[in-house]
């Protein structure tokens, strides 16, 4: 008898990107609905209601959006061709616009701005002119005019250098508006070529082929990015005098704009080919992006948002087939270069606002992600599974006897699979982690797996890791 140990000291993230007998310890083939911030391996948070009141049609919901002024929070739903906003005093969701026509497949575009020193949030959906709504008037009106050649159907807008930027226009497909330079009285509803010099005029340019149509705008640092269906540009300079559009180097797949999120001076994108970046000057695959391969090949990104909070991206997603929601929310930590899935309800809308992230879930309720033991209530049934391992021993039987750790909360199940069958094991952990727990498992075979799992919604923390004791045996044939 020789016996062995079998350590997972910190725990990590997913990683689908190499064989499990060659994955690292600490990282999971499958994990869902767990955290592994500083090393633990703990039970992820839900999410709870911020307001009590539904929107009404939540599988009509397209965007959500947090606004957040000095008198209060105005929470926002766009549909294909409305807009609402919660009226917290009559207990209602109030329509405050709409575009007169309908796009099913909107991609709605949000840009808190001032004009003429009043405060206004636009809104663009691709279909209608602009709207502009000042967040007290009982409706929002319609952005720009037909003399300031800005009342044009855009989907995208932008602030960059003082002046409003926009595109998407359906008759222009690779024109990029901008407006005058605010001052005096020119603002960013006017277009056109101001009288004063060509450097507060407005006005377009034209980038690309037509073919390329410009698919997003983002400000990014001293440039404005410009994202097309199979390229990207930049443009430079300040005024547009110097406006400079060069291309941008960098193999990519293309993201849907909403899919895009800011970090600091780093733009990330989600693709069915994992997560991409730009630095400032190139486009880069993430060198970790095969982590979740597998995760991104079963999933559809047409509909992803991203958000960004602390130093986690977050980007809800749909899987499987059935439904049109969004149903998983992939999670990525800057700070330790992991991923993370979360299942178990609807992202309708997904926003970060203030350092809160806010979800519409599939109720209609504006919710706080991260915050609480349940999703609004739904228990979270959450695992984590070790690689399938032979120690890279694979003449050797592996008897295991004992699993040690040390943790706290709830009722944590663990299972031991072989080829033997598999052994279960369930302990209520300890109210503190200075206890080191011993749980028999009994496995045999040549190779095992681990699984972690809670009960009936339970929370738990696994705290400095896990030993599992096996008894080696060179086996008879």
């Amino acid at each position: 008898m020789a016996l062995r140990q079998y350590r997972i000291p910190v725990f990590y993230g997913i990683a689908q990107n190499i064989t499990e007998n060659r994955q690292n310890d600490g990282e999971s083939p499958d994990a869902c609905n767990m955290d592994t911030q500083s090393g633990r391996l703990n039970v992820a948070k839900g999410y709870v209601r911020e307001s009590n009141i539904a929107f009404p049609a939540p599988e009509n919901a397209k965007r959500l959006y947090v606004w957040r002024r000095a008198e209060g929070q105005k929470r926002i739903v766009a549909t294909a061709g409305e807009l609402f906003v919660l009226d917290e005093a009559t207990g209602v969701w109030k329509k405050i616009y709409d575009f007169g026509t309908a796009a099913t497949a909107a991609q709605y575009d949000f840009l808190p701005v001032k004009i003429a020193n009043t405060e206004y949030l636009l809104i663009a959906n691709g279909t209608a002119r602009m709207a502009k709504w000042n967040g007290s008037s009982e409706t929002a009106e319609a952005f720009g005019s037909t003399e300031g050649l800005s009342d044009i159907a855009v989907n995208f807008v932008e602030f960059y250098y003082s002046r409003l930027f926009a595109a998407g226009d359906a008759q222009n497909p690779n024109r990029l508006y901008y407006s005058q330079a605010p001052g005096d009285t020119r603002t960013i509803e006017n277009w056109t070529v101001a009288t004063e010099s060509e450097n507060v005029s407005g006005g377009f340019v034209e980038v690309g082929t037509g073919s390329d149509p410009i698919t997003g705008l983002f400000a990014l640092s001293n440039q404005l990015l410009i994202f097309k269906r199979d390229s990207l540009y930049r443009l430079l300079g300040d005024r547009p005098a110097n406006f400079r559009i060069q291309p941008v180097n960098g193999t990519m797949q293309q993201p849907v704009h909403t899919a895009c999120v800011r970090s600091g001076d780093v733009l990330y994108f989600l693709t069915e080919g994992g997560m991409y970046y730009f630095d400032g000057q190139t486009v880069q695959r993430k060198a970790d992006a095969d982590k979740v391969q597998l995760l991104l090949k079963q999933a559809v990104l047409s509909g992803c948002e991203a958000a960004v909070r602390t130093d986690r991206l977050y980007f809800s997603l749909r899987e499987g087939e059935q439904g049109t929601a969004n149903n998983a929310i992939l999670i990525y930590d800057l700070a330790r270069g992991t991923y993370m899935i979360r299942r178990g309800f609807q992202a309708r809308g997904l926003f970060a606002a203030g350092g809160t992230l806010y979800l519409l879930d599939g109720n209609g309720f504006v919710c706080r992600f991260e915050e609480g033991e349940t999703y609004d209530g739904a228990r979270i049934d959450a695992y984590w599974k070790t690689p399938m391992t032979d120690l890279d021993s694979k003449a050797v039987n592996k008897r295991l006897e004992e699993l040690y750790l040390r943790g706290s909360g709830g009722i944590l199940s663990v299972e031991a699979v072989t080829e033997s069958g598999t052994v279960y094991n369930e302990r209520l952990m300890p109210g503190g982690s200075e206890r080191i727990l011993e749980l028999g498992l009994n496995g045999d075979g040549r190779a095992f797996q681990l699984v972690f799992r809670n009960v009936n919604g339970s929370h738990f923390t696994i705290d400095g890791g896990v030993e599992l004791v096996l008894d080696m045996q060179r086996r008879v044939l």
